[in-house]
């Protein structure tokens, strides 16, 4: 089944210099992406904001979010060594 979504999810680090780091790292994976997905990564007051629009089965945005959510925590955790 294909939907049409829009999300935006915010990452509160309550630093600029980690959420600047962290947004930078992770931009990086929504370079080259399929038409029908538009990601965008940024920060701002020491938040990571990611903006997504989408058309297309659900099960693949599902897997996109995953993914990100993922390459998050691992820069997180390079950001703690």
């Amino acid at each position: 089944m294909k939907i049409r979504a829009r999300a935006e999810i915010i990452w509160d680090y309550r630093d600029e210099s980690t959420a600047k780091a962290i947004a930078e790292a992770v931009e990086v994976d929504n370079l080259n992406l399929p038409e029908n997905f538009k990601f965008r990564t940024y920060w701002e007051d020491g938040r990571v904001i990611t903006k997504v629009k989408y058309l297309g089965e659900i099960e693949s945005l599902i897997v996109a979010l995953d993914d990100l959510v993922f390459s998050i925590k691992i820069a997180e955790d390079v950001m703690k060594k």
